[in-house]
């Protein structure tokens, strides 16, 4: 996994760089100008650019980075902004210095830019450091850039976002609108959460070569993962494996009306790589479980035909690990269910607990259950809000799912957009892989399905999630290219996990 930091670390990152590397900070300006503007150049055609630059070091990426396009014979515009104070910070300075001996417009006092049809805006006004809302000429400047029909490139984070601080309610505040925003060596936490796509828009992160050493001794709880970085997990299968030593998985899944839920489980459960599986179903989702995985052994739970009612025969299969919820109903029983296997199996091995058995589990945990070691949570949003408490902003929720990890020792995946699997001990990864098609019904049971076929496997629960999130973001990213995102379906993530294990292989 790599990691990522904190905005106010990545100061003293840049810092130990220019220790390390026995650098100037301009030099560090002059890196982060040349990945700009070799991304500026390799995604558009040449044409005019408007740059607009603040009074700090995000202004002066934005002024060193029109330097450049204009050696490149480009058509650069410049507009700087220093505020009623009239304040530079030095590389600022020395970069403005370098323009004005130069053949290009320079406005130093921004006002209404000239953004001519097809032109580009480079948002290089305000990053990181601002600590406020912006008003006056900036707040004016920002809003007649998002009023045209422009491409707009923000440098580092779109201007009046500012820090992490500032990350909610920002419906009332003036930021710009990016198209593109590029960002210097790692993500930005704000590129995680969906009520700030609209400011973002597509981002990317540039390698300026700050000091890996550097990067190595800065400590930090937050990691993002790639495919590269996830098919690092994945281990090798032994010439001589055999299914009694590739893991046993017993799921427990479907009630009337859910047979698809087991269906999908099930079947990404195999596609995992699991030797075995065992599912327990009702009886009248047996016919059509056995009929659409026939890899899968069957127990019909007897009983009620509707629902999964316990009873001795659960314990026979010799699993390895345990999966419970998709399908399974919300009533009683289900909480009854879900308290016998948590009694029979927890603590021997581990257990990923989904959809209605999480809606179980709330129920669990206010009767005062204390959750056994080796648990996997994967709620969605509101599964999430349900088990703890209901948010208005993700990034709460995403400090609750933290929580929740470190209260019950358990280790939870919320699931989103970029789904976050929060660890025991505090540490967090964001999967930056999947699209938009895997918001359709029944991929969270594939993903469940993945998740406990690692878990048969052997794999640590944490490693399991991470992997398993991983490997099912590449299976949708695979069916996307083959069907498009508005045709997948959960099915289509389940029929391509292979080519996403073949993916994960090719980075060996």
């Amino acid at each position: 996994m790599k990691k990522f930091f904190p905005i106010y670390d990545i100061k003293d990152i840049d810092r130990r760089t220019t220790e390390l590397q026995g650098i100037e900070y301009i030099q560090l300006i002059d890196r982060a100008a040349r990945a700009l503007c070799e991304w500026i150049v390799d995604h558009y055609t040449r044409r005019r650019v408007v740059v607009l630059a603040g009074p700090g070091n995000n202004g002066a990426d934005g002024l060193a980075l029109a330097a450049l396009l204009l050696d490149k014979e480009w058509l650069v515009d410049v507009h700087t902004y220093t505020g009623h104070k009239g304040f530079r910070s030095e590389c600022n300075e020395v970069c403005l210095e370098r323009l004005r001996n130069a053949e290009i417009v320079i406005d130093e006092n921004v006002g209404d830019p000239d953004i001519s049809q097809g032109a580009i805006v480079v948002d290089a006004l305000f990053g990181t450091g601002l600590k406020r809302d912006l008003d006056g000429p900036a707040a004016d400047v920002v809003r007649y850039v998002n009023s045209h029909q422009c491409e707009v490139v923000s440098v580092d984070i779109p201007s009046g976002l500012g820090n992490e601080d500032s990350y909610v309610e920002t419906e009332s505040r003036t930021i710009v609108k990016a198209a593109h925003t590029l960002s210097f060596q790692f993500p930005k936490m704000a590129f995680f959460l969906p009520e700030l796509t609209t400011y973002m828009g597509k981002w990317h992160v540039l390698d300026i070569k700050l000091s890996a050493q550097a990067i190595d001794e800065a400590p930090t709880f937050m990691y993002y993962s790639t495919n590269a970085e996830a098919a690092k997990m994945l281990r090798p299968r032994s010439r001589f494996a055999h299914k009694g030593t590739m893991g046993h998985a017993l799921l427990f899944a479907g009630s009337e009306g859910m047979s698809g839920a087991a269906v999908l489980a099930s079947r990404a459960c195999i596609r995992g790589g699991c030797g075995l599986l065992t599912t327990v179903c009702p009886e009248r989702c047996y016919v059509p479980l056995q009929s659409a995985v026939p890899e899968a052994m069957c127990i019909p739970a007897r009983g009620r035909a509707d629902v999964i009612e316990w009873d001795d025969r659960m314990t026979a299969p010799r699993a390895s690990a345990v999966g419970i919820g998709p399908g399974l109903g919300r009533g009683a029983a289900a909480c009854d269910l879900l308290r016998r296997v948590l009694e029979e199996f927890g603590g021997r091995v581990p257990i990923v607990i989904d959809a209605d058995g999480l809606f179980a589990l709330r129920q669990l945990l206010d009767d005062g259950l204390e959750l056994p070691s080796g648990v996997v949570l994967t709620p969605h949003p509101v599964e999430l809000d349900r088990l703890t408490e209901p948010h208005s902003e993700t990034v709460e929720r995403i400090e609750a799912a933290c929580m929740l990890a470190l209260r019950h020792h358990c280790t939870v995946v919320l699931k989103g957009a970029f789904s976050m699997t929060a660890m025991p001990d505090g540490c967090r990864v964001f999967n930056t892989t999947g699209n938009s098609g895997m918001a359709t019904a029944g991929s969270g049971d594939v993903l469940t399905g993945v998740i406990l076929s690692l878990l048969a496997q052997g794999y640590q629960p944490s490693e399991a999630a991470m992997l398993g999130v991983a490997l099912h973001a590449a299976a949708g990213d695979e069916a996307a290219a083959d069907v498009s995102p508005e045709a997948m379906t959960s099915a289509d993530i389940a029929s391509h996990l292979g080519a996403a294990f073949k993916l994960f292989h090719s980075f060996s």
